[in-house]
């Protein structure tokens, strides 16, 4: 008997490409990430035949209905990749300067304020022929960022929906990864009660910092089992601090007293020409919930935040925004 084909999951690829129209793949892929997970799943609506056919049997026949695809991922965060996904959930990029170049990614509020899609290109090995699957339209409903100063590099994970996947066309991809490394989370500085320059809080260990957005895909009669359009919602912030070594009841009293702080997350590696950095901005930042954390050596906060929409962390698009990201790196556009 021949020894059986089988593919190692640690062999996995994943690939992204902005699309010039939603739901249009772009092969090959312009982006190649190392990833920790990518879990893709086509979801497709059961229309189960429940009619009575003069018998005891419930189900009498299965038709296919429409079908989507939902996706996860996380990776670890690397600053050339992080704005096509900023780009994806926020859907306003502006950039300036050159090495770094400094991309600014805020909520698009003009025209039909839909950010661009992506297609997403998944190497497992099982598809035939190409051994890949590509998910077209794909939209982001959640961009979490993350950090720990004790034991972590800076990290990504995200969610969304997209199209039902297809086979990679031709033949197989062949992934070409950039050589910029993720950053230690330690490197990274947080302002509470202003920028980081201005009031600094040297006392938090853990943070993130997550972006929801509200997607809902619309099926319409146009003989296609595949969505019309994945429509773009409303925007929301929201995060959580761990206080490790809090000397006072700062934190507890902004959540107590109702106010609502500044808040900016701050940092980078490298000389002027070979910058990766990243600032993230609240203007301001409402606590959601302040509980005293016991567990520890010594007493601190766990802390959960939402981000409140302001005139501050905006761009071009103006209006209002709860939040705007400005990474640098030495990426030209997107």
């Amino acid at each position: 008997m021949p020894t059986p084909t089988t593919y190692p999951t640690s062999k996995q690829f994943l690939g992204l490409a902005k699309e010039t129209v939603q739901g249009t793949a772009v092969t090959p892929s312009t982006y190649w990430t190392p990833i920790d997970n990518f879990t893709p799943e086509d979801k497709p609506t059961w229309l189960d035949v429940k009619s009575m056919y003069n018998d005891m049997a419930d189900t009498h026949g299965r038709v296919q209905g429409v079908m989507h695809t939902e996706f996860e991922a996380a990776f670890p965060l690397f600053m050339d990749g992080l704005p096509h996904l900023l780009y994806n959930i926020l859907g306003e990029l502006s950039t300036a300067g050159t090495l770094p170049n400094v991309h600014s990614i805020d909520l698009l509020n003009s025209g039909t304020a839909q950010p661009p899609s992506h297609t997403f290109v998944h190497w497992q090995g099982l598809p035939a022929t190409t051994q890949a699957r590509v998910y077209a339209g794909a939209c982001l409903s959640e961009l979490t960022v993350s950090g720990n100063s004790e034991s972590s590099l800076l990290s990504v994970t995200c969610k969304g929906l997209a199209y039902p996947s297809s086979i990679y066309p031709t033949s197989a991809p062949v992934p070409t990864y950039s050589t910029v490394l993720p950053q230690a989370a330690w490197r990274y500085q947080i302002g509470l009660g202003g920028t980081v320059a201005g009031a600094p809080n040297a006392k938090i260990r853990d943070w993130s910092f997550t972006i929801t957005r509200e997607l809902r895909a619309e099926w319409t009669a146009q003989n296609s089992q595949s969505p019309y359009i994945i429509q773009r919602g409303k925007v929301s912030t929201s995060g959580a601090l761990t206080v490790a070594v809090p000397s006072d009841e700062t934190e507890f009293l902004y959540l107590i007293n109702n106010t609502q702080p500044q808040m900016q997350i701050k940092g980078s590696v490298g000389a002027a020409g070979t910058l990766f950095g990243l600032q993230i901005d609240s203007q301001v930042t409402a606590m959601d919930t302040a509980r005293l954390k016991l567990d520890e050596e010594a007493i601190g906060y766990d802390v959960t935040w939402i981000g409140i929409a302001n005139t501050t962390n905006v761009g071009a698009s103006g209006s209002y925004s709860p939040a705007k990201f400005v990474v640098s790196n030495q990426t030209s556009s997107y």
